[in-house]
């Protein structure tokens, strides 16, 4: 008797350790963008964005892994669905997915584009004063 209680102690440790994982779903509001910009960007400055649309877009279409930047947490996650972001690179989202914190990595359930992405440039307008 005493075996089968330690047996059955030890099953539910495991069942217990198994389900105890970082994945969780959210709501996040970000940018899609490729690995290697979004990366050094976040770490460059504590500001977080959008990267420039057209690089982006190489990037990924030569293979760059495509992630999240997620605006709340000021954090990266690989997409491990990138096919959801094709065609909305750089555009400002709200996303819904399930995000494993300790992977860094989300599956995207569904994406709203919130705001279409606007190049930024330091280019001043024709005739301003220099």
């Amino acid at each position: 008797m005493k075996l089968i209680a330690a047996a059955a102690v030890l099953l539910l440790a495991a069942i217990a350790a198994a389900s105890d994982s970082t994945a969780r779903a959210v709501t996040r509001k970000g940018w899609f963008g490729d690995e290697n910009c979004s990366r050094s960007k976040v770490a460059a400055d504590a500001k977080v964005g959008p990267n420039g649309q057209e690089c982006t877009r190489k990037c990924i279409r030569e293979g760059v892994p495509v992630v999240f930047i997620d605006e709340q947490a000021k954090a990266l996650y690989r997409v491990d669905n990138p096919k959801v972001a094709e065609g909305i690179e750089s555009d400002y989202v709200e996303m819904v997915g399930t995000i494993d914190a300790s992977a860094k990595t989300v599956h995207v359930d569904s994406v709203r584009v919130l705001e279409k992405y606007a190049a930024k440039c330091a280019v001043p307008p024709a005739g301003a004063a220099k």
